[in-house]
């Protein structure tokens, strides 16, 4: 009689454990399906959803539009924003993707206001974005020892403090100077000056800016002590060495005083100004 094979004598535990399966009650056959779909799930949840939300659904820097700003800003501030705001950690299939977003834009000095974020199709963002604009320079001189000179510093027709790093000192003639005495910020980039002598001038600054070269201004400073009024009195002086009397910031003018409009007249119309005092401009038939 022939010998059975060493081979067929050998262990085969998978082989025995199929067999058992086979032979199992038909109940235990659902066991393995379900314990597929149960560990498929858990897998997803703790490696795959992460993996593709990150992957395919991330903010991304490349995908981010905002809209265009004007030439007097140098700095890329979709890629200033995303580096200092870890927006590379964010997805977009986070609920509050878009306000999350608009926080981040905001926190950049030259944004004004964050109009609208949009999720469009693949992964791309729409920022829309109204840019903060320089109307002025704070001359400041430094008298000290250790760092003494000359410098200017850009803010816009609030009176906050912008960066400045885009500006050439070449380009400080291309705005109307503030100058008031024994001022330095005291804010941060993006924030008040810290002066409300420096902020009042600045709202004149913010009217008298797109008339600049036709009004001929070049300088606002404060009329007077400055302690003994509550609301700073603006004088202006003109390329031609003239200075004149504007009176309170514009939006804050005494009882009686006349309006910002009819000063803008009566400077830009080369009428004679009474004492140099635009308050008490002649009257015109825009009163």
């Amino acid at each position: 009689m022939a010998m059975k094979s060493n081979r067929e004598d050998r262990p085969r535990p998978i082989r025995d454990m199929i067999r058992r399966l086979i032979v199992a009650p038909a109940s235990l056959s659902f066991i393995w399906p379900v314990l597929l779909i149960v560990g498929g799930y858990v897998a997803w949840d703790r490696w795959g959803a992460e993996h593709v939300a990150n992957k395919f659904y991330g903010v991304q820097l490349e995908n981010i539009q905002v809209t265009e700003p004007p030439g007097y800003i140098r700095t890329d501030i979709p890629g200033t924003v995303f580096r200092d705001t870890a927006l590379d950690q964010l997805s977009l299939l986070d609920v509050q993707a878009t306000a999350k977003i608009a926080s981040a834009f905001a926190t950049h000095p030259w944004v004004n206001r964050v109009i609208s974020v949009r999720k469009l199709p693949g992964g791309k963002v729409d920022v829309h974005l109204e840019y903060r604009r320089p109307v002025a320079m704070v001359h400041v001189f430094k008298p000290n020892q250790a760092d003494s000179g000359s410098y200017f510093f850009p803010i816009d027709g609030t009176g906050t403090l912008l960066p400045t790093t885009e500006f050439a000192q070449s380009e400080t003639l291309d705005y109307i100077h503030i100058e008031v005495p024994d001022v330095y910020p005291t804010g941060v980039v993006g924030g008040p000056f810290g002066d409300v002598r420096v902020e009042a001038a600045a709202r004149l600054a913010g009217v008298l800016s797109p008339v600049r070269e036709q009004a001929k201004v070049r300088a606002i400073g404060v009329h007077g002590d400055a302690r003994q009024n509550v609301v700073p009195q603006l004088e202006i002086t003109t390329t031609d060495n003239r200075r004149l009397f504007w009176g309170s910031p514009p939006g804050l003018e005494e009882g009686g005083e006349r309006t910002v409009e009819m000063k803008l007249h009566a400077l830009m119309s080369g009428e004679e100004i009474t004492n140099g005092d635009l308050r008490l401009a002649k009257r015109t038939r825009l009163e």
